[in-house]
């Protein structure tokens, strides 16, 4: 009985110390036959759906964008935002009309913090925003409601230019195939500008209110290029 008693234990405490040999040695297993990541890791493109939610909307402002990118080492990936700025708004006591509509752009990158490569991804990112932009204000009501003195207001072109900063976080995920959606939240910070003297601009195209900061948020929706073409092709050849 003794004997038996012996050889249970020593068949126990054997088992504790094989389990987490073995399950190391079978994560190092799963992670030499996971296969390094490309240099060039693929070519993406999306388009941003807040922006065109708020026009369907009828918001005060909208930045219709798309964007392109490059993954490098599923880490790294380089990216470059075009878009259109638009804004059409009246003010509250004198109904007094704001309008611009302009390109900007954005050029930075995203980091990946995630280590496993299963579709889902957690970045951070940094882009140098610019836009160059006329706008214009209008009123053809407009003068002292005390006086009852009445001057069609009639401001167009003025020149304005905003360079600034974004700091951004957010998250991406595989829907289905190439097809990835994501979504991420901004912090916008104001380096330089130049506005015409006769008034400063209510809004910028691509940045949003006018200020020294504020704060955006982005839902893409992105295409895999290369992993659209490589399927393409493989069906072809079948």
């Amino acid at each position: 009985m003794e004997r038996t008693s012996r050889f249970i234990c020593t068949l126990l405490l054997s088992s504790l110390i094989a389990i987490p040999a073995c399950a190391k040695t079978s994560k190092y297993r799963v992670e030499q036959e996971m296969p390094p990541a490309k240099v060039l890791n693929g070519l993406g493109v999306g388009v941003d759906m807040v922006g065109f939610g708020m026009m369907l909307t009828n918001a005060r402002f909208a930045n219709m964008e798309v964007n392109g990118r490059l993954n490098i080492l599923e880490k790294y990936f380089p990216v470059v935002e075009l878009g259109i700025g638009q804004c059409d708004r009246e003010g509250n006591e004198q109904a007094t009309k704001f309008h611009t509509r302009a390109p900007y752009f954005r050029v930075g990158g995203d980091y990946n913090l995630t280590k496993k490569r299963n579709g889902n991804r957690l970045f951070v990112g940094l882009r140098y925003a610019f836009s160059s932009f006329n706008y214009d204000y209008s009123n053809p009501d407009f003068g002292d409601v005390v006086y009852d003195d009445h001057t069609p207001l009639q401001i167009e072109d003025m020149d304005g230019k905003m360079h600034w900063l974004e700091i951004n976080v957010g998250v991406e995920t595989k829907l289905w195939s190439f097809v990835r959606l994501g979504w991420n939240l901004r912090y916008k910070a104001r380096l330089s500008n130049s506005f015409d003297e006769r008034g400063e601009p209510w809004y910028t195209p691509g940045f949003g209110k006018n200020g020294g900061t504020t704060w955006g948020g982005m839902v893409n929706v992105m295409f895999d290029l290369d992993s659209f073409i490589f399927k393409k092709n493989k069906k072809k050849n079948l």
